[in-house]
C-alpha cells in the first residue's frame, strides 16, 4: 500500500555510483594535469583550474551521496511505518473478529432466580416448600450455552460501534484500530 522500496534504494545505489564515477573522473583529470611536464604558467594555470574542477566534482559526488542516504534513511523509515501497520493489524484483525463474533453471537436472556439463593440455600428450600417462592430476574449473557461477562460484552459492543467494519489490508487505519481496541478494554 505504501510502495515497494527496493526501488528507491536501487536509485539510493545509482546515485552512489553516479558519485563514485564524478570522483574517478576528478581523480583522473588531476593526475593527468599533475602529469604535465611542462611548467610554464600556463601549464601551472591548467593543473590550478584542473584541481579547482576536481574540488567542485568532489561536492557534487557529496551531494549525490547525501541524496542517496536521504532516500536510504526514508525507505528505511517506511519499512519501519510499514512492520508497524503490519503488527497492528496483525493483533487488531484478530480482536477485532473476536468482537464481532462476541457481538453477533451473544444472546441476552433473562433467567429466574431464587432470590434466596442469596441469602442461603436454607431459605429457598423454605420457599419452594411453601409453595410461596420468592424469584427475581437476572440478565445473563451467552455464547453457545456460555455466560459471558457482561463487562467483555459492553467492551466488545463499543469496539465494534466503534470500527463497523476492519480497514483494508496494510492500511495505516489499522494502527487507529489497535488503539480503538486498547481504549475500549477488548483484548
Amino acid at each position: 500500500m505504501y510502495g515497494e522500496m527496493s526501488n528507491l534504494r536501487a536509485k539510493a545505489r545509482t546515485l552512489r555510483d553516479d558519485a563514485a564515477g564524478l570522483r574517478s573522473r576528478a581523480s583522473g583529470l588531476v593526475a593527468q594535469a599533475d602529469a604535465l611536464s611542462s611548467s610554464s604558467k600556463a601549464a601551472d594555470a591548467v593543473r590550478r583550474r584542473v584541481h579547482e574542477s576536481s574540488a567542485e566534482l568532489g561536492k557534487k559526488a557529496q551531494l549525490l551521496d547525501d541524496a542517496a542516504d536521504a532516500l536510504e534513511m526514508h525507505a528505511k523509515a517506511v519499512d519501519a511505518v510499514k512492520a508497524k501497520i503490519a503488527e497492528a493489524e496483525r493483533i487488531a484483525r484478530d480482536l477485532w473478529n473476536r468482537a464481532s463474533s462476541l457481538v453477533a453471537n451473544v444472546v441476552d436472556s433473562v433467567k429466574d432466580v431464587a432470590s434466596g439463593a442469596v441469602n442461603g440455600l436454607m431459605n429457598v428450600v423454605g420457599a419452594a416448600l411453601s409453595g410461596n417462592p420468592d424469584e427475581i430476574r437476572v440478565s445473563v449473557h451467552e455464547v453457545n450455552g456460555r455466560a459471558v461477562p457482561s463487562s467483555q460484552v459492553s467492551s466488545a459492543r463499543a469496539f465494534i460501534g466503534q470500527v463497523p467494519a476492519p480497514p483494508a489490508a496494510g492500511s495505516k487505519d489499522w494502527l487507529d484500530v489497535r488503539g480503538a481496541a486498547m481504549r475500549n478494554g477488548v483484548g
